[in-house]
């Protein structure tokens, strides 16, 4: 605008606006009001991711415990109830035992000073493994009535499987589970050859000295009738749970991140299982420490914490330490040669800890300035194995 203080006296005009220092001032301020709102901004974005990988870590260690609590509840299962054959009660496998801070060999990430290479990581997690009968998920009817031995013997019977129950999973010298005790007075459990149905008895002498120690027969004793339910177990198992190393991401096969595992294995008739050629089932991967611990007093001391143990014999002898004040007599011990699955006469509660991380390291996630570090969650599971201490 214009202000005109004497046009008639000839003096020019006034001209009104900032001047160069109020504008240099104006933008140092609106810089600094800016540089306010992105570093707001940013601290928004890393509180957000750091909420979502949190969370994603926390889902993870949910899923995981479900998982192994599920498993554990069913460890040692022996069903139908039998003496263990000689190859399980003299076997080199042991029928419960916790490697503690093994080593995890292979694990890789991207690495944090140059993106297109990897670098190797150390960790160290448990190896917990337990024997077990598995109920199979698969189940059906007989499907006519059958007579037993005392008349024509039968060396198989047709089942009528239920839907969603594949019988081309069974295998050879499974168990079927012929439930009609309420009518013949006795459960049956006999060995089959195979997936085939007709179901085929397995009778080879061998094959039953493995299932039981006790004299049994190859098929049925006794007639059953049309429709009684039938399931199916598999026997002499072996359940490992253990970190391993996996690549899971097909562009980079390079990066092998730290996945706990499931892996199954029929007892060994000799020698040990080659754990590296059994299949794995993954239960979480980005597994950052898996830890087993177990008390035999309730909870009141654990055989793992106890002396800072690294060995399985030394928890073994803090076990055998507690029982010794707390055990029945002659249940007082987890060592003993004569009674390798101890586990029938002696009860326990199992600790898992479970330590998952976030998949990116960052720096506001370490403790020191300039490093990279992961975010990690741990949670833990308190569980007592129902088929524990039910007898032998």
């Amino acid at each position: 605008m214009h202000s005109y203080l004497n046009d008639d006296l000839g003096i020019r005009p006034r001209m009104s606006g900032f001047s160069l220092v109020e504008l240099l001032v104006a933008l140092v301020f609106t810089a600094l009001l800016m540089a306010g709102m992105a570093g707001v901004f940013q601290s928004s974005v890393r509180t957000f991711a750091a909420v979502n990988e949190t969370m994603g870590a926390q889902r993870t260690n949910r899923w995981a415990l479900d998982q192994v609590s599920d498993d554990i509840s069913q460890a040692g299962l022996i069903f139908p109830d039998r003496p263990l054959p000689a190859m399980v009660m003299t076997g080199a496998e042991s029928l419960f035992s916790i490697t503690p801070d093994a080593p995890v060999v292979g694990v890789t990430r991207v690495s944090d000073t140059n993106p297109s290479s990897t670098e190797s990581e150390t960790i160290l997690a448990d190896v917990f493994q337990y024997f077990t009968d598995v109920p199979l998920p698969i189940s059906g009817t007989w499907a006519v009535d059958t007579a037993g031995d005392a008349a024509l013997p039968p060396d198989r019977a047709t089942i009528n499987f239920n839907p969603g129950s594949n019988f081309t999973d069974l295998q050879a010298d499974d168990v079927m589970i012929i439930l009609d005790s309420g009518e013949n007075g006795k459960w049956e459990s006999p060995l089959i050859t195979g997936p085939s149905n007709p179901v085929v008895w397995d009778t080879n002498p061998v094959s039953i000295a493995n299932f039981t120690l006790a004299s049994i027969a190859g098929g049925i004793a006794h007639a059953h009738n049309q429709g009684v339910p039938v399931y199916f177990i598999r026997p002499a198992q072996l359940v490992r749970y253990s970190v391993q190393a996996v690549s899971l991401d097909p562009a980079n096969v390079g990066v092998k991140l730290p996945c706990l595992v499931r892996q199954q294995a029929n007892y060994p008739t000799g020698g040990n299982v080659a754990w590296a050629n059994v299949s794995s089932q993954i239960v979480a991967e980005n597994v950052q420490g898996f830890r087993v611990d177990v008390s035999f007093d309730g909870g009141k001391t654990w055989a793992r914490t106890t002396g800072s143990p690294s060995t399985w014999g030394a928890i073994q002898a803090n076990a055998n330490a507690q029982l010794a004040a707390v055990g029945l007599p002659g249940l007082n011990s987890i060592t003993d040669s004569a009674n390798p699955d101890w586990f029938r006469s002696i009860g326990c509660i199992m600790r898992v800890d479970i330590t998952t991380r976030a998949p990116i390291r960052r720096d506001d996630y370490s403790a020191t300035p300039g490093a990279r570090a992961y975010r990690t969650r741990t949670q833990t599971l308190m569980i007592s194995p129902r088929n524990f201490r039910v007898g032998k």
